[in-house]
């Protein structure tokens, strides 16, 4: 099988070296690895995440890990037909849980607003309520970020089934945010120079873990349903969980495997603190992918902390986790991504003289 990537607005990511690929971005040559023998694994594997105008936007908030201590809720019920096959609508399991037996459920049918004239007004519960202090934040702060370098270390793993990870190599580079740009220079490959960019690596690959992912999650064109919140805590801090899913008409998750390209639904759930409506975490599944689709799980997750850069704290992100794995089989690739060092950038004028 050739190499696989997928596309989720604003962000790019890409697993590399194993049979699954999280990017934007093919591999011509697929990898090795051995998990109890030799497995062909898909070469490069990306996901991206445009965000409306096409333009990327960094910056979005991340700390909390598999630490978290809130349970895990139990797929929701849903009528079906007879003649509809069962399915689940379990949420992303990147993290915790067991992986649903059941295919996820398709989506349901859109149902046609009705006439402004017939909405009546309400007070929104507190739970809504803070999703919309949420989508506020989220906006705010991404028209914040200041200029800034960061350094990426990406550990891609292949993976079987629930076996112990294989350690494929270790990608580096510097991420330079400037002016609601995002660049990636100096790319090592196990600290040596690679002679490539990092979209041009083989294996799978990821960039665009800032603000794009944030903001589109909460961008009123792509009409989350949000589904009320839990309590949990993660990193330290108290947090309600939301589950959410968006329809396929409304993503912008575009994911790419050879030849095929499709825009996926999704579904997932995003820690939001109550105190400050900022986002700590928010997980994501791609759902309902086609039967002659390589992949049948694309899975992603960020955390998000606040990073001195300069004389101010931003909620940036510090952790992320990618996760594919080939259609009908246990093999996976499994990326690993820490950003660290994050400080002000100022770019150098210089004039010549005539």
């Amino acid at each position: 099988m050739k190499g696989c990537s997928f596309q989720h607005t604003g962000r790019w990511l890409r697993l590399a070296g194993a049979v699954v690929a999280l990017a934007l971005a093919l591999a011509t040559t697929p990898a090795k690895a051995e998990l109890g023998g030799n497995y062909n694994f898909i070469g490069t594997f990306s996901i991206a995440m445009p965000v409306p105008g096409g333009s990327s936007l960094p910056g979005a908030d991340s700390s909390a890990s598999a630490g978290d201590s809130g349970p895990t809720p139990p797929p929701r019920a849903q009528s079906q037909e007879q003649s509809t096959p069962p399915c689940s609508d379990a949420p992303p399991t990147l993290k915790r849980g067991t992986q649903p037996a059941l295919p996820p459920c398709p989506d349901p049918p859109p149902v046609a607003p009705p006439p402004a004239d017939s909405v009546p007004t309400r007070s929104l519960t507190p739970s809504e309520a803070l999703i919309e202090r949420a989508r506020e934040a989220a906006f705010q702060f991404s028209q914040k970020l200041p200029n800034f370098i960061c350094q990426e270390f990406m550990s891609r793993f292949a993976q079987r089934g629930r076996a112990e990870k294989m350690p494929l190599d270790l990608v580096s580079a510097e991420i330079v945010y400037e002016d609601g740009q995002e660049s990636y220079r100096n790319v090592k490959i196990n600290n040596r120079p690679a002679d490539k960019s990092l979209e041009k690596i083989d294996g799978s690959w990821s960039t665009g873990e800032f603000a794009s992912t944030l903001v589109e999650l909460f961008h009123p064109d792509t009409d989350a349903q949000f589904r009320s919140g839990r309590a949990s805590t993660i990193s330290g801090f108290s947090a309600q969980v939301y589950d959410f899913q968006v329809r396929t008409d409304n993503s912008r998750w575009r994911l790419h495997a050879g030849s095929q390209t499709l825009t996926a639904a999704y579904v997932g759930s995003v820690w939001v603190d109550p105190t400050t409506a900022r986002v700590l975490r928010i997980e994501m599944q791609a759902r309902n992918l086609p039967s002659d689709f390589p992949m049948d799980t694309v899975e992603t997750a960020v955390d998000y902390s606040f990073v001195m850069v300069g004389e101010k704290s931003f909620l940036l992100p510090v952790h992320a986790e990618t996760l594919g794995c080939e259609r009908g089989t246990s093999y996976c690739s499994h990326n690993i991504i820490d950003f660290r060092n994050y400080h002000e950038f100022k770019s150098e004028v210089k004039i010549l003289p005539h």
